[in-house]
């Protein structure tokens, strides 16, 4: 057990999350696009490009100084015209280990509160949970340890969920 512990933490250890949002360099915008690309999380070039003016964290692998993980947050405007942030992370297959999502979402609240005092600037987050296990109580509980909680359906059942923000 102590074994596991302690290739858990080094795992860990070998990983950092870092808010880009608004500053994507030309190298980062390719290497997010190659990291889209080679995962399969995007079919075509030109969405990987167009997301790439979404993305808020980047989960990085100091050792190889590869992608491992990608949180974007595409900015709109509701039926009421306030502004929200929808939320979307992808973790690359290699990469999904215990809390990683949950330390892109941290960094991410973190970075999207220090602006919500900005006028225009989202004041909630919005996702929908593809994942099936996520909706089931442990799930629940993760997201709701970050201050998501379930607001609704779409039209295809997936959960969707909000977060509302409180300016830094």
């Amino acid at each position: 057990m102590a074994e596991t512990n302690e290739r858990t933490l080094k795992t860990r250890d070998r990983f950092t999350v870092r808010w880009v949002f608004g500053n994507i360099t030309n190298e980062l915008r390719r290497q997010l696009m190659a990291f889209w690309l080679r995962e399969g999380a995007l079919d075509h070039p030109d969405e990987a490009w167009r997301r790439s003016w979404e993305v808020a964290c980047v989960l990085d692998d100091v050792s190889s100084g590869e992608v491992g993980g990608i949180c974007t947050v595409a900015i709109a405007l509701d039926e009421r015209q306030r502004c929200y942030g929808f939320v979307r992370i992808y973790i690359g297959a290699s990469n999904r280990h215990p809390g990683f999502n949950v330390r892109l979402m941290r960094q991410m609240i973190e970075g999207f509160e220090a602006l919500a005092g900005e006028p225009g600037a989202p004041q909630r987050l919005i996702a929908t949970i593809e994942n099936r296990k996520i909706e089931g109580r442990g799930g629940q509980r993760l997201l709701a340890r970050v201050g998501f909680q379930p607001i609704g359906r779409t039209p295809q059942g997936e959960m969707i969920i909000e977060r509302r923000l409180v300016a830094a």
